[in-house]
């Protein structure tokens, strides 16, 4: 959903770092969380597959996660419309007319962790997961123009995202990603950067979508927030070859973007189904 425009993952060493050492954006998610109003902060929680886990505490894991709602083998399946796990817990935080809001999402895919070490399937993966709309990455020189360190090799990158949100608000936002890896998994983090809060060519701001007499149109710019994720993709002991995909969301909704209807239970599930299914496609290609 809030997925960015993000830089390739590197090969880890067999003695690579942890995540929270290597990956400092998403350790300070996980330990100081988003900005979601003047004093708020919203930490993102915890991974529910951590490094070091063996077959049988992974295995516990999902299926404390899942219980009363799916078996592990139906979720386990390797298959496209397998079914994913989502929740939209409560967030402490935000202002009243600008509350903080929570996406957790669960599913699983088959395929080579290492795949995700080329770059355009690494590409294709990210925006099968983000849907419609537009990506551009930043460049060198965008970033020197606003007194913003250029990142140093391809775990770090910055990207703007132009996209409709439910078919109700149009969003443009700029974010900066981080991506770690160890032999288990890759972690991606991401967050929309307050410093391109009323950039003239980056903004962060969200339009409303009004559709009159069979004509749409975007309102008023209005500043936004902006969000934060992670994505974790652990490889399983068990079964062979699959993955389990956890990304954890926070972010800031405006009151103005659906004017008090509760779309977030009933439309966003739907949409998450639909990424998480482009998503599966992408990797069974790759493993052809």
């Amino acid at each position: 959903m809030f997925t960015l425009t993000l830089a390739a993952a590197l090969a880890a060493p067999p003695d690579a770092p942890s995540h929270e050492a290597a990956n400092p954006l998403y350790k300070s998610l996980l330990e100081t969380g988003l900005a979601v109003g003047a004093k708020d902060k919203a930490k993102l929680p915890a991974p529910t597959l951590p490094d070091g886990l063996d077959a049988a505490k992974q295995k516990d894991a999902i299926n404390s996660l899942i219980k009363g709602d799916y078996s592990f083998d139906d979720f386990a399946r390797n298959s496209t419309v397998a079914p994913q796990f989502i929740k939209l817990p409560a967030v402490a935080g935000g202002a009243p007319n600008a509350p903080a809001r929570g996406v957790d999402v669960w599913f699983m895919v088959y395929g080579d962790l290492k795949a995700l070490d080329d770059d355009k399937f690494l590409d294709r993966v990210m925006n099968s997961g983000r849907g419609s709309g537009q990506a551009k990455a930043l460049t060198a020189a965008d970033l020197t123009k606003r007194n913003i360190p250029a990142p140093e090799g391809k775990k770090e990158g910055f990207g703007h995202l132009e996209f409709d949100f439910l078919e109700k608000v149009h969003i443009r936002a700029t974010g900066r990603s981080v991506w770690s890896r160890t032999p288990e998994s890759v972690v991606v983090a991401g967050e929309i950067d307050p410093r391109f809060a009323g950039d003239a060519d980056f903004p962060n701001q969200w339009q409303s979508i009004v559709k009159e007499g069979g004509a749409t149109k975007l309102g008023p710019a209005q500043p936004w927030a902006g969000a934060a994720f992670y994505l974790k993709v652990t490889k399983l002991a068990e079964p062979a070859g699959a993955l389990f995909c956890e990304q954890h969301v926070v972010f800031v909704e405006p009151q103005g973007w659906f004017g008090g209807e509760n779309l977030l239970r009933s439309k966003l599930p739907a949409a998450l189904q639909i990424n998480v299914r482009n998503m599966r496609k992408e990797w069974a290609k790759a493993g052809k």
